[in-house]
Formats: C-alpha cells, sequence, structure tokens
C-alpha cells in the first residue's frame, strides 16, 4: 500500500443532503422508460 506522507490536505467529511429529485428519479425511471416505448411504438408501429 502507499503511505501516509502525511501533506494531505484533511478534508472534513460533509453530510450528503439527498434532494427530493434523487430520492424519487429511481422510482419514476420505468416510468419513463415505458412512456418512451409507448411514443416510439406509436409512432413507428401505429399501435
Amino acid at each position: 500500500m502507499t503511505k501516509n506522507l502525511g501533506n494531505a490536505l484533511y478534508t472534513p467529511a460533509k453530510e450528503q443532503q439527498s434532494s427530493m429529485l434523487g430520492k424519487v428519479a429511481p422510482a419514476l425511471f420505468p416510468l419513463v422508460v415505458v412512456a418512451l416505448g409507448y411514443m416510439i411504438g406509436r409512432q413507428f408501429f401505429g399501435i
């Protein structure tokens, strides 16, 4: 491993604030995929 030379800048860990979008985005991803698939299907296949 590498030696700790002690000359690295110390930056305390900040608490990450998760935004509302960050929490909601994974849940909305499948809905967006389905909506895009529906629109593309209608455009090209006349469904």
